[in-house]
């Protein structure tokens, strides 16, 4: 939860400023429903990943954003 904000919004604003339009972002949320995860990639975001958080997938994942593995 984002305090005033959402997570869509906020990646609303991200790509609208030419200065933060192409920075990878990902969702991490707690909605983990198959339609949860189509919904976020569908607003925009790179990647999505739910909670509970596994470590090793977040690692890989922001890595993958990153010119990593």
């Amino acid at each position: 939860q984002l305090p005033g904000i959402s997570g869509v919004d906020a990646l609303g604003r991200l790509r609208s400023d030419h200065r933060t339009a192409s920075i990878p972002v990902l969702a991490l949320t707690a909605q983990a429903m198959h339609e949860d995860r189509e919904r976020f990639l569908a607003a925009g975001f790179d990647g999505y990943i739910s909670k509970p958080v596994d470590v090793v997938e977040l690692l890989r994942t922001v890595a993958a954003y990153c010119g990593g593995a």
